[in-house]
């Protein structure tokens, strides 16, 4: 998608924003207003774990000028965007999604022909931005972003939660909200709280809401729309196929299952009384920020503790890396002062420097006998390889990779993944660290008895099915109910499939 490039190439560039205002146009600025916002979601009831929602923006420029609009788009934590389109000459043009490196000699290549493109990025975890120009003095420019994204299970209901940001008066706000396929005992209800809703009608087998709304005005309180409908019973899983539309020899398939939740015993129970924990330090200048290093060192002292109060016998080495590792440190969880020395060790240092995460391959044979890994950092790598199976020796234990940095700041995810997925470990984000009785939660987690992992899956009538997701075994988090399998198989035959998991340390399998 193209527009003309304008000759001034040094143009500021105006916010808009949808979402989290990070500035990422010029912070002299005022943001373009939004003057019309529509929101269009969908959900098969049939198959209500994901559902699909298209934002449409407008923005007017009220400058006596030709400007540019630098947009940035929030997502909700567990979308994915699946769709990007701009008005040209009145009629939205969509965007083609590429990989990120093809996408930026595609975006230099139109600039060199006096072509300004519209480039898509994600800058940060769960937010995307792209220019717009030209906006025309008094005009207006259109944008629409499409997602998808997760439902919330919640005791027997699958919930739908659309955000709905705006910090302006809108001249209009139209909301529709769609649910097809459901059963006759799946009506979809609003949670008491909504602001925005209009009773969902049955049209021809779907429900339908619809709300048109003018000169609608920014709300303090939470600005969404959340609404719920049944789910099956915990036991019972639920599928969907939809045929490859580029090869409808093949189909895509998804498997929702809630495995049975392990014996609730204390929190560590009859655990492994002793314990070999390898602390691996990031120092660099990425995480100089204190209060950042403070919550994870808070996180670090509460987890021991609680495994201090259930006389785990833990041996923690600490090793702390740059560009370079340094020489190790050794405590005692149970030395009296193995934390005062422990967390002057982590005061005193220095956070400068690069990273290279990859010469950590080296510590799983110079120290022995490690039971654990936590990894503090966020894992993004400024010198060295960027293969991550380099990084296979330690993944031969758990990794628990903690990260206080906040949600704007940027974090190697596909690395963080990797690591997490492949080692049996997970990934305690800020969210996480800062919760309610945290310690115990990840305590919980970590403890190999209590954990429900996910093996394998096998076919029973010998459908060739592939391309599955995980691809390899996976820890699932002790407050994740619902397990999802997704994958490729033959769109002739049915496939008879059987997943399998490890719970209590005992194999539980279940046909499908």
């Amino acid at each position: 998608m193209a527009v003309r490039f304008s000759d001034d190439i040094s143009r500021s560039s105006f916010p808009m924003y949808f979402g989290r205002q990070t500035k990422f146009g010029d912070a002299a600025y005022t943001p373009l207003k939004m003057i019309k916002l529509c929101i269009e979601q969908q959900v098969n009831g049939s198959f209500p774990l994901i559902h699909q929602v298209a934002t449409t923006m407008v923005f007017r420029n009220d400058y006596n000028r030709v400007l540019e609009g630098a947009l940035e788009f929030t997502l909700p934590t567990t979308a994915t965007i699946c769709g990007f389109g701009l008005d040209v000459d009145g009629v939205i043009v969509d965007g083609v999604v590429v990989e990120k490196d093809k996408a930026r000699i595609t975006f230099e290549k139109e600039v060199r022909k006096s072509v300004d493109p519209g480039l898509v990025e994600m800058v940060q975890e769960n937010v995307f931005r792209t220019r717009v120009y030209p906006i025309q003095p008094g005009g207006v420019r259109v944008v629409r972003v499409v997602y998808q994204d997760q439902s919330q299970i919640e005791n027997d209901c699958f919930l739908f939660h659309i955000p709905i940001y705006f910090t302006t008066t809108l001249k209009n706000l139209d909301i529709s909200l769609i649910c097809t396929r459901t059963a006759n005992d799946c009506y979809p209800q609003f949670l008491s709280n909504v602001k925005f809703k209009q009773p969902f009608v049955n049209l021809h087998g779907k429900y339908c809401s619809t709300l048109h709304e003018i000169n609608v005005k920014p709300s303090t309180c939470e600005q969404s729309i959340t609404y719920m409908i049944k789910y099956l019973m915990r036991g019972r899983p639920i599928h969907s196929t939809e045929v490859d539309p580029d090869d409808r020899t093949q189909a895509y398939f998804a498997l929702c299952y809630i495995p049975p939740l392990p014996p609730s015993n204390n929190i560590v129970g009859d655990c492994r009384k002793t314990m070999s924990l390898c602390i691996l330090w990031d120092a660099s200048l990425s995480r100089a920020n204190i209060e950042y290093r403070q919550h994870e060192m808070n996180i670090l002292k509460s987890i021991l503790n609680v495994w201090k109060s259930n006389y785990i016998d833990v041996n923690i080495t600490v090793v702390v890396f740059r560009n370079v590792l340094e020489h190790r440190n050794t405590f005692h969880l149970h030395d009296n002062d193995y934390w005062p020395k422990l967390s002057q060790l982590l005061i005193s240092l220095s956070y400068d420097g690069a990273t290279n995460l990859f010469q950590l391959a080296a510590v799983s044979s110079s120290i022995s006998n490690i039971t654990h890994y936590f990894l503090f950092s966020d894992c993004l790598s400024t010198i060295g390889s960027e293969d991550p199976t380099q990084l296979n020796h330690l993944t031969v234990r758990p990794i628990w990779i903690f990260n206080a940095n906040a949600a704007r700041e940027p974090a190697n995810f596909s690395l963080i993944n990797y690591l997490t997925n492949v080692s049996g470990g997970g990934y305690i984000s800020r969210e996480k660290i800062l919760a309610q009785n945290s310690a115990n939660h990840i305590v919980r987690w970590i403890d190999y008895k209590s954990q429900r992992r996910y093996l394998r899956t096998d076919t029973i009538n010998n459908v060739n099915v592939h391309d599955i997701y995980p691809s390899h075994s996976v820890t699932l988090e002790p407050n994740s109910e619902r397990f999802i399998l997704v994958g490729k198989m033959s769109s002739a035959v049915s496939a008879q499939i059987v997943v399998s998991f490890l719970i209590s340390n005992e194999l539980h399998r279940k046909e499908v």
